[in-house]
């Protein structure tokens, strides 16, 4: 008897645990467990929820077409696994657990680790799978190696039958009707941007891979373009895992090599696998460091940076930013966009992050958390570290940190305004001068800057800086593993640069050609 747990793994299609519990013709137990923890951790979302429900009705669907289906339990992960395996011991069976590892929180990770114990001891086989790439980074050079090494391994086979069981357990259950109805809360919503499923996830990667692609590595920092589809749109099925990130790499690379003598398009696919590989670096990067996802990675930050109830005037700036009220208009549209579709392209992602934490002065643990609240691909491993990097916490031996300008972007990033028109009716018939210059003001309903950028900039920038600058001399006083640790990443972020700026120089000389 294979029992089948599915997590942040609901595909078929090159899925370890999937390919070995069905070979040689074994009974199989796909199950899915509707743990409580999920629905009250502070952290999720109802976009987020929905799509998980749906992609769980897509890997039931695709289950019963190869004659199995998937069983929903209902309650302690743990206290489930720990009854199912007990009363299938009474029934005769010998069962094998197979799931993946879990790379996310430290919920699970403490949770598969009580699971493996609780099986050694009972003399029971499981088989831990590897979802995504998982490779200690102390070694960049290895660890390029390995990830494509990985990523260029044959796909697993996707199952054509799949052995059905029948068992009468006395487990808690639960239907994917009872389920809808239960949660319904998270089904009330005006309209759908992302459907869940690997069937939606695979006609996604067809229609990027067909054209979307073209001018992804420019177009991915265009918040309007961004939205209509430039970029991927894989995020979410990534984050859940209706599709892996090997099948994305392989099918990208071959629609490269189709395209040899379209060197723009070969530029764009290899910015999007640049952009996969980083994906893959911060999931395991939270793996080893769990606490990165709560905690600031340098303890001279935590009198400035903290979880806190935040004080009324800072509450009221939080509220603006969080309600797109704040009178930047290319802040305010992407936090609006936010909140409707729950997603935001990567630039204004970081935009609004800088803003928040540099300009607001408010911690990157209320921004992390609101975003996670929203962002239907919400990813603790992307988003809380990108957010301490975006906060100025990371990254300390560079003597300077990016503050982005949210109204010098406009001219940059949404010169024609259609971003900003369709998410701020009340700017529509304002000229780009006229809104940069806030003719507005007074006239429409839309609100006057609730702070004065360039002074906030200046101000909390330099209490940022002051700080990166006590971090940098502790490291540089203390040397040992964490300063070679910070020295590496330096280096590898100015190789990263480098070979951007060598990439863009190559695609500007190639362009030039073509014309």
């Amino acid at each position: 008897m294979h029992l089948l747990w599915f997590r942040r793994d609901l595909r078929l299609a090159d899925n370890e645990i999937v390919a070995l519990s069905s070979a040689n013709n074994a009974a199989v137990l796909p199950f899915f467990i509707i743990d409580p923890w999920f629905y009250q951790w502070v952290d999720v979302g109802k976009a987020r929820v929905r799509f998980l429900f749906e992609s769980l009705e897509n890997l039931d669907n695709n289950l019963q077409q190869l004659g199995s289906k998937l069983i929903f339990f209902e309650g302690n992960s743990v206290e489930i696994l720990q009854e199912l395996t007990k009363q299938l011991i009474q029934q005769g069976y010998k069962p094998k657990l197979f799931f993946n590892r879990d790379v996310q929180v430290e919920y699970g990770i403490n949770r598969d680790t009580t699971i493996i114990n609780f099986y050694q001891a009972l003399n029971l086989e499981y088989h831990l799978g590897l979802n995504n790439f998982l490779q200690s980074q102390d070694n960049r050079e290895q660890w390029f190696n390995e990830y494509y090494t990985y990523q260029r391994q044959s796909i697993y086979p996707t199952p054509t039958k799949i052995n059905p069981v029948l068992l009468s357990l006395n487990v808690p259950q639960i239907t994917l009707t009872e389920l809808k109805q239960k949660y319904r809360a998270f089904w009330q919503t005006e309209q759908i941007y992302f459907s869940g499923g690997e069937t939606q996830a695979e006609a996604t990667l067809n229609s990027f891979i067909k054209s979307r692609f073209n001018g992804y590595h420019w177009k991915l920092s265009r918040p309007w373009l961004a939205q209509q589809g430039a970029t991927s749109h894989l995020s979410p099925y990534l984050t859940f895992g209706t599709i892996s990130t090997r099948i994305v790499y392989q099918r990208t690379k071959a629609r490269a090599a189709e395209l040899i003598n379209q060197p723009k398009a070969e530029f764009s696919l290899k910015a999007f696998r640049d952009r996969l590989r980083w994906h893959d670096s911060f999931t395991q990067r939270l793996y080893f460091y769990p606490e990165i996802a709560y905690k600031n990675r340098y303890p001279e930050f935590d009198q400035w940076y903290t979880p806190l109830d935040l004080p009324p005037e800072k509450q009221e700036l939080f509220h603006g930013w969080q309600e797109g009220l704040t009178g930047f208009p290319l802040i305010d549209a992407s936090m609006r966009q936010l909140k409707t579709m729950g997603w935001m392209n990567f630039r204004t992602r970081a935009m609004c992050a800088t803003f928040l934490t540099i300009n607001c002065g408010i911690s990157w643990h209320h921004g992390a958390r609101h975003y996670m609240n929203y962002l239907v691909d919400g990813d603790l491993a992307i988003d809380n570290w990108q957010w301490q990097m975006q906060s100025g916490v990371t990254n300390p031996l560079s003597d300077t940190f990016r503050i982005y300008n949210p109204n010098k972007n406009i001219p940059e990033k949404d010169p024609d305004l259609k971003f900003i028109y369709y998410w701020i009716g009340e700017l529509k018939g304002y000229s780009l001068p006229e809104i940069i210059e806030g003719k507005y003001i007074g006239i429409s309903s839309y609100p006057e800057t609730i702070l004065d950028w360039a002074k906030t900039r200046k101000i909390n920038g330099k209490i940022i800086s002051d700080l990166r600058k006590k971090v940098r001399e502790r490291l540089i006083r203390e040397g040992g593993t964490e300063y070679g640790s910070a020295v590496a990443a330096k280096e590898t972020v100015n190789k990263y640069w480098q070979h951007k700026d060598r990439q863009y120089k190559k695609f500007k000389e190639l362009e030039a050609e073509l014309e």
